[in-house]
Protein backbone atom coordinates (compact mmCIF):
# COMPACT_ATOMS: atom_id res chain seq x y z
CA UNK A 1 0.00 0.00 0.00
CA UNK A 2 1.24 3.51 -0.69
CA UNK A 3 2.16 5.61 2.38
CA UNK A 4 -0.75 8.02 1.93
CA UNK A 5 -3.27 5.17 2.28
CA UNK A 6 -1.89 4.35 5.76
CA UNK A 7 -3.13 7.70 7.03
CA UNK A 8 -6.58 6.31 7.71
CA UNK A 9 -6.75 4.32 10.95
CA UNK A 10 -8.71 1.47 9.38
CA UNK A 11 -6.12 0.98 6.61
CA UNK A 12 -3.27 1.12 9.15
CA UNK A 13 -4.88 -1.55 11.35
CA UNK A 14 -5.64 -3.73 8.32
CA UNK A 15 -2.00 -3.50 7.19
CA UNK A 16 -0.79 -4.32 10.71
CA UNK A 17 -3.15 -7.30 11.01
CA UNK A 18 -1.99 -8.56 7.60
CA UNK A 19 1.67 -8.37 8.66
CA UNK A 20 0.98 -10.16 11.96
CA UNK A 21 -0.90 -12.91 10.13
CA UNK A 22 1.96 -13.36 7.63
CA UNK A 23 4.50 -13.51 10.46
CA UNK A 24 2.43 -16.12 12.32
CA UNK A 25 2.04 -18.14 9.13
CA UNK A 26 5.81 -18.11 8.52
CA UNK A 27 6.47 -19.13 12.14
CA UNK A 28 4.04 -22.07 11.94
CA UNK A 29 5.49 -23.25 8.63
CA UNK A 30 9.00 -23.28 10.16
CA UNK A 31 7.75 -25.22 13.18
CA UNK A 32 5.95 -27.79 11.03
CA UNK A 33 9.06 -28.33 8.90
CA UNK A 34 11.19 -28.92 12.00
CA UNK A 35 8.76 -31.06 13.99
CA UNK A 36 10.01 -34.49 15.00
CA UNK A 37 8.93 -37.67 13.26
CA UNK A 38 6.32 -39.89 14.90
CA UNK A 39 8.97 -42.51 15.76
CA UNK A 40 10.98 -39.85 17.61
CA UNK A 41 7.90 -38.81 19.61
CA UNK A 42 7.28 -42.46 20.53
CA UNK A 43 10.91 -42.82 21.61
CA UNK A 44 10.56 -39.73 23.82
CA UNK A 45 7.33 -41.19 25.35
CA UNK A 46 5.24 -38.31 24.06
CA UNK A 47 3.13 -40.61 21.87
CA UNK A 48 2.11 -44.17 22.66
CA UNK A 49 3.36 -46.96 20.43
CA UNK A 50 0.13 -48.50 19.22
CA UNK A 51 -1.21 -50.16 16.15
CA UNK A 52 -4.79 -49.26 17.07
CA UNK A 53 -6.83 -47.01 14.87
CA UNK A 54 -6.61 -43.37 16.00
CA UNK A 55 -10.31 -43.29 16.90
CA UNK A 56 -9.71 -46.22 19.31
CA UNK A 57 -6.48 -44.99 20.90
CA UNK A 58 -8.22 -43.02 23.67
CA UNK A 59 -10.32 -46.06 24.61
CA UNK A 60 -7.22 -48.25 24.52
CA UNK A 61 -5.39 -45.89 26.90
CA UNK A 62 -8.41 -45.79 29.23
CA UNK A 63 -8.51 -49.59 29.30
CA UNK A 64 -4.78 -49.77 30.00
CA UNK A 65 -5.14 -47.37 32.95
CA UNK A 66 -8.11 -49.33 34.31
CA UNK A 67 -6.05 -52.54 34.20
CA UNK A 68 -3.18 -50.83 36.01
CA UNK A 69 -5.60 -49.54 38.67
CA UNK A 70 -7.03 -53.04 39.15
CA UNK A 71 -3.54 -54.53 39.49
CA UNK A 72 -2.55 -51.87 42.01
CA UNK A 73 -5.72 -52.39 44.07
CA UNK A 74 -5.07 -56.14 44.12
CA UNK A 75 -1.50 -55.62 45.32
CA UNK A 76 -2.64 -53.16 47.99
CA UNK A 77 -5.24 -55.66 49.22
CA UNK A 78 -2.52 -58.31 49.57
CA UNK A 79 -0.01 -56.20 51.47
CA UNK A 80 0.56 -57.01 55.14
CA UNK A 81 -1.24 -55.13 57.87
CA UNK A 82 0.43 -53.12 60.65
CA UNK A 83 0.29 -56.00 63.18
CA UNK A 84 2.16 -58.31 60.81
CA UNK A 85 4.74 -55.59 60.15
CA UNK A 86 5.31 -55.18 63.89
CA UNK A 87 5.69 -58.95 64.37
CA UNK A 88 8.28 -59.09 61.57
CA UNK A 89 10.22 -56.11 63.04
CA UNK A 90 9.53 -53.99 59.95
CA UNK A 91 7.42 -51.37 61.75
CA UNK A 92 9.22 -50.01 64.82
CA UNK A 93 7.28 -49.68 68.11
CA UNK A 94 8.18 -49.51 71.80
CA UNK A 95 9.25 -52.88 73.19
CA UNK A 96 6.46 -53.04 75.80
CA UNK A 97 3.86 -52.25 73.14
CA UNK A 98 5.39 -54.89 70.87
CA UNK A 99 5.26 -57.47 73.68
CA UNK A 100 1.59 -56.63 74.20
CA UNK A 101 0.88 -57.00 70.49
CA UNK A 102 2.66 -60.32 70.23
CA UNK A 103 1.37 -61.47 73.64
CA UNK A 104 -2.25 -60.72 72.63
CA UNK A 105 -2.71 -57.93 75.22
CA UNK A 106 -4.98 -55.18 73.97
CA UNK A 107 -2.51 -52.59 72.58
CA UNK A 108 -4.91 -49.70 73.19
CA UNK A 109 -5.17 -50.58 76.89
CA UNK A 110 -1.41 -50.91 77.21
CA UNK A 111 -0.82 -47.62 75.43
CA UNK A 112 -3.35 -45.88 77.69
CA UNK A 113 -1.66 -47.39 80.75
CA UNK A 114 1.76 -46.27 79.55
CA UNK A 115 0.62 -42.70 78.98
CA UNK A 116 -1.32 -42.22 82.24
CA UNK A 117 0.90 -40.59 84.84
CA UNK A 118 0.35 -39.41 88.35
CA UNK A 119 0.80 -35.75 89.04
CA UNK A 120 1.75 -34.44 92.45
CA UNK A 121 -1.92 -33.76 93.24
CA UNK A 122 -2.79 -37.46 92.88
CA UNK A 123 -4.90 -37.03 89.75
CA UNK A 124 -4.08 -39.03 86.65
CA UNK A 125 -3.37 -37.23 83.42
CA UNK A 126 -2.48 -38.35 79.95
CA UNK A 127 0.90 -37.21 78.70
CA UNK A 128 2.18 -38.18 75.28
CA UNK A 129 5.82 -37.70 76.33
CA UNK A 130 5.65 -40.11 79.28
CA UNK A 131 7.39 -43.29 78.14
CA UNK A 132 9.58 -44.32 81.05
CA UNK A 133 7.79 -42.65 83.94
CA UNK A 134 8.01 -44.40 87.32
CA UNK A 135 4.67 -42.92 88.37
CA UNK A 136 2.55 -45.02 86.03
CA UNK A 137 -0.82 -46.13 87.37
Amino acid sequence: LPPESLKSPAAFHEQRRSLERARTEDYLKRKIRSRPERSELVRMHILEETSAEPSLQAKQLKLKRARLADDLNEKIAQRPGPMELVEKNILPVESSLKEAIIGEEDPATLHERQLRCRRGDGKGSLRASCTGCVNLE
